[in-house]
């Protein structure tokens, strides 16, 4: 399969942050380059049969975004959920709360 060259925009935060999570699986910027080939790739294999939904490509297009933006969320839920993070802050703040009452006595 032969690559066509083609420049696209984006925003510098954005992809400085797809940038830093993809430094950890080698080159980042091949990295992104090879998202971004799938992401198109994956979107032209469903856009026949989004253009078949009586809701349209764009409405289709933001309720698959609004549940990527979803199951981003479910995963920090999970992470919550765990309790590691919680039980670390209840523990700084029960110190931090010892802290004053031992500087009360004083």
């Amino acid at each position: 399969m032969a690559l066509k060259n083609f420049s696209i925009r984006l925003d510098e935060e954005e992809y400085e942050k797809l940038r830093k999570f993809l430094s950890e699986y080698g080159d980042p910027d091949l990295n992104i380059g090879y998202v971004v080939r799938n992401y198109i790739s994956d979107l032209n294999s469903a856009l026949p049969h989004l253009k078949k939904s009586m809701f349209g490509i764009r409405n289709n297009l933001a309720f698959w975004s609004s549940m990527f933006r979803q199951l981003m969320r479910t995963a920090r839920v999970e992470n919550i959920m765990k309790g590691t993070p919680i039980i670390e802050r209840i523990i700084k703040e029960s110190e931090a709360e010892e802290a004053r009452a031992k500087k009360r006595e004083k």
